[in-house]
């Protein structure tokens, strides 16, 4: 939502860009402020921090609600049979993830939302990527101190990861995408991540929840066999599949024109 649409929505009257800031610098100097917020709070939050503040619970402060907004999950167990230094494999990016696991990419300004997906009923697979890296930059310089430790950075990661400046093909898309869509996407810009698990202490569950379900699609099309490189097993036995039907097509062929041939040679004799 612009910041347009939230202050007319909510029948503020902030004429200048001058008001407006003075409303988010007075929410930075009370960040110990209780929920739930006024409708000018929750319009300077929103724009602000980029969240939203639906869940906002009363006698809750504006920190402690942050917090519980991104909680660390480094602490949870990892998935059975996955060892502690797993490391998210290259096939793990923007490209595949639409090519292959078959997602739809929708950009999302809200924080919270960062790769979140859902599945509906008919498959269509829609996920969520914050993509103002402006922002997150930007932060990285600012003395406010109300999002949890590494957070902005880690996010920051995430975007390098599925966007790895070392691969042609995500680049391409991304350029695609900026020319497309008005987006603040500088992901190609960023220096190469770590893709071991540990380094995602606050993202470390969505990214393995996308791991598990690119992992369980299986591809469907020619176009998706051909680029899906995930399990060399099935691409091989694919591949000899195909072979053998071709033979089996071309040997077909030959013995339907050396039958017609010798048709026509017995009905000239």
């Amino acid at each position: 939502m612009s910041q347009r649409v939230l202050i007319e929505a909510h029948g503020l009257k902030l004429h200048t860009h001058q008001d407006l800031i003075d409303l988010i610098n007075f929410v930075r100097a009370r960040i110990g402020i209780l929920g739930p917020a006024l409708p000018a709070i929750e319009v300077a939050v929103r724009i602000w921090l980029l969240v939203s503040i639906d869940d906002w619970e009363p006698r809750q402060s504006l920190q402690e609600y942050i917090c519980v907004l991104f909680p660390r999950t480094d602490g949870a167990p990892l998935p059975p049979l996955l060892p502690d230094d797993f490391a998210f494999p290259l096939s793990f990016n923007i490209t595949n993830l639409g090519l292959i696991g078959g997602f739809e990419i929708v950009w999302t300004e809200c924080l919270h939302d960062h790769l979140s997906f859902s599945v509906d009923e008919e498959q269509k697979k829609v996920l969520k990527i914050f993509h103002l890296s402006s922002f997150l930059q930007g932060y990285r310089y600012s003395s406010c101190s109300i999002f949890p430790p590494g957070l902005l950075e880690e996010t920051a990661q995430t975007l390098s990861l599925l966007f790895p400046s070392s691969n042609l093909k995500c680049q391409q898309w991304m350029r695609k995408a900026r020319r497309r869509e008005d987006i603040d996407l500088e992901a190609g810009t960023l220096p190469a991540t770590s893709r071991t698990i540990t380094q995602y202490p606050y993202w470390g569950r969505q990214l393995l929840e996308l791991l598990d379900e690119y992992d369980r699609t299986e591809p469907t099309t020619v176009k998706q066999w051909i680029a899906d490189k995930r399990k060399p097993n099935q691409r091989y036995t694919f591949w000899i599949a195909v072979v053998a039907l071709a033979l089996a097509l071309v040997f077909g062929f030959i013995q339907s024109v050396t039958g017609i041939l010798q048709v026509v040679q017995q009905q000239r004799r």
